[in-house]
This record gives structure tokens, sequence and C-alpha cells, in this order.
């Protein structure tokens, strides 16, 4: 019993697509900044620099 090639190819594209979901996830979690975004009352975004609290 031989496989398909369209099989064959599959099977290495999803042999090669979950290591690579993977490390592109460890890459975003380490480089990406997501931080929380803050609003005030009049939908402006808050930020925490020290010249912005007087």
């Amino acid at each position: 019993m031989t496989p398909d090639l369209p099989l064959v190819l599959a099977g290495i594209g999803i042999m090669l697509a979950v290591p690579a979901t993977f490390m592109v996830a460890n890459w975003v979690r380490k480089n990406v900044d997501y931080g929380e975004t803050r609003f005030d009352s009049e939908g402006k975004v808050m930020t925490d620099d020290k010249k912005d609290r007087s």
C-alpha cells in the first residue's frame, strides 16, 4: 500500500506548521509589548509620564 503524493505533502505541511506556530507565538510573547491602554473620562489615552501628574 503506497501513500498518495497529496497525502504525503499534507503530512509534511502539518509537521512543519505546528512547530512554526509555536516558534512565532513564543517570539510574539517575548518581543511584543502588550500592555493595557487606559482611557480617562473624556476618552483620551492616559499616560504614566511624571510630567502629566502635576
